[in-house]
């Protein structure tokens, strides 16, 4: 592994450790996060206990200047499972033919040891910044409730005037847009009956379907049409419904995902889902449905277009690549939307290795290049600020 950079192997060593979201917890990797930093020189390290054996890892490095809005790059440790068969070990952090390969690779163990690296590379060479300097190692940004982000701004950890970035994949483009998520859960009561006697019956998966189509109608006809994103979008995650073959389903439930693109606010989400779910349980006589949701209620968020930000990484990434840097969309929320959405601070952009189609998948991985030049941006960034 010797003929690899540092922020591969670390990357790899990252890998290795599972921290599956829901099925383990980030306690061995911010164990390993914490002891990493402790080794950094002008460095202060403090830990934050969100739940028992989840925490938060925080990292400072001092400028000149406390006045000036602190620089924060912020990491998630959490992964999803592994699920489905796998050609390579989940957790080996294999490289084959310049990438490597394991569960996190891409989302985003390789964005944290970026992250990392920023802040070894500006203590190794006792930069002198004109702004402190946060790298923050985060749990739980594959919840529902994003906890590791909602904690920092709870405990006021960073302040609400921080440059936020967040090195989730973006293929090391610059993205300046998130899309909104919205998760619902739909109950609906029926009644049940046997088959031969449907009619003393009310089909409760019968109304899910009506909702459910219902749905997918009036997404399509909303006038958004966002020029990164393009329109917003309704999934259908899970839908459970009924016992058995011949008796009419007395209940069902499934959850939605609605992905919003700006300026679709979530209130116009909710009265479209409500509405549906209204004039769906209509068409089937004797059903009712309630609305919960799941999660936040997360909106688009898109940079503030004077966000010194923008004008930081382009000049970086020029002054690494001789490139200009191309500017996309996130497709889903990070942990800077989250804390934007709640302290409502918008200068916030994500950079970071790797593709997002490659983000959950089997046999995920990260293009080792992408790891060395992000680090490259991310420290430029760090010096231009």
């Amino acid at each position: 592994m010797s003929s690899y950079s540092e922020a591969v192997q670390l990357t790899r060593e990252l890998v290795q450790i599972p921290t599956e979201n829901p099925n383990g917890t980030e306690l061995e990797c911010s164990k390993f996060v914490e002891s990493w930093l402790r080794k950094l020189e002008n460095v202060s390290v403090r830990t934050q206990k969100v739940e028992e054996s989840r925490i938060n890892i925080i990292a400072k490095y001092a400028g000149i200047s406390s006045s000036l809005p602190p620089l924060v790059i912020i990491a998630h440790m959490d992964t999803v499972p592994v699920e489905g068969n796998w050609s390579v070990d989940p957790f080996g952090g294999e490289i084959i033919d310049g990438k490597l390969y394991g569960r996190g690779s891409c989302d985003m163990k390789s964005g944290l040891a970026c992250a990392l690296m920023t802040m070894k590379q500006v203590s190794d060479s006792n930069t002198k910044l004109s702004r402190d300097l946060y790298v923050i190692a985060s749990i739980d940004e594959e919840g529902p409730y994003m906890k590791g982000a909602v904690a920092l701004v709870d405990e006021k950890i960073i302040p609400k005037d921080a440059l936020l970035i967040a090195t989730e994949p973006t293929n090391a483009t610059l993205a300046t847009a998130h899309k909104g998520t919205i998760w619902y859960e739909v109950n609906i009561t029926g009644k049940s009956s046997h088959g031969g006697n449907a009619h003393l019956g009310a089909d409760a998966v019968h109304a899910a379907a009506e909702i459910i189509s219902l749905i997918k109608e009036k997404v399509k006809e909303l006038p958004y049409h966002h020029s990164i994103f393009g329109a917003p979008a309704v999934s259908v995650g899970t839908i459970q419904g009924g016992h058995k073959t011949n008796m009419v389903a007395g209940s069902c439930r499934f959850e939605l995902d609605f992905r919003l693109v700006p300026p679709m606010t979530k209130e116009e989400a909710n009265q479209l889902v409500k509405e549906a779910v209204l004039q769906g349980c209509n068409h089937v006589e004797a059903t009712s449905a309630t609305i919960e949701h799941y999660g936040w209620e997360r909106p688009p968020i898109e940079t503030s277009n004077d966000s010194s930000l923008i004008d930081f990484f382009h000049a970086a990434y020029s002054d690494v690549t001789g490139f200009r840097i191309q500017e996309s969309g996130f497709p889903a929320y990070t942990d800077v939307s989250m804390i934007g959405l709640k302290t409502g601070n918008r200068d916030l952009v994500v950079f970071g290795p790797g593709h997002l189609d490659q983000a959950h998948a089997i046999d995920e991985y990260v293009d080792i290049a992408q790891i060395d030049l992000c680090v490259q941006v991310l420290t430029e960034v760090v010096k231009l600020s």
